[in-house]
């Protein structure tokens, strides 16, 4: 954008957008339901502890569903793949009976989100480093 030239305004952001890109390991082969495939993929995020200094770790489980035709392309995935998946993030809750100590049942409201894929990549396995030979001495 030139400076001088006032006339080009920025473009706006959406007013909504529900965009997901998750990257991490299938924690098992995806399960083919109705049509439809269901992958549990595992991303970890990692940090140092500023009074420790030692590192800790932290591995939240995500589903992801794809529907026809991308749930055919993802049966050759397994169990252990590193994937990138970008979806929508749908969200929702359902009313469940549970019993309780002593036998009572108490009806709670359980909330649950599926990201719902768009495209599914297998990413390539970054190559280990070359480990240095030892020399006898």
């Amino acid at each position: 954008m030139n400076p001088a030239n006032n006339s080009e305004q920025p473009k706006a952001a959406p007013a909504y957008q529900n965009h997901v890109i998750l990257v991490g390991y299938l924690g098992r082969d995806p399960e083919v339901l109705e049509g439809r495939a269901v992958l549990s993929l595992a991303t970890k995020k990692s940090w140092k502890n500023k009074e420790s200094d030692e590192w800790q770790s932290r591995t939240d489980w995500h589903r992801i569903v794809a529907w026809p035709p991308l749930a055919e392309a993802v049966r050759s995935l397994a169990k252990g793949d590193h994937v990138l998946v970008e979806g929508d993030l749908l969200t929702s809750q359902y009313e469940r009976d549970l019993q309780v100590n002593g036998g009572d049942i108490v009806t709670v409201t359980m909330r649950t989100s599926e990201v719902r894929a768009r495209l599914v990549r297998k990413l390539e396995a970054k190559p280990k480093a070359a480990q240095p030979e030892a020399v006898a001495a």
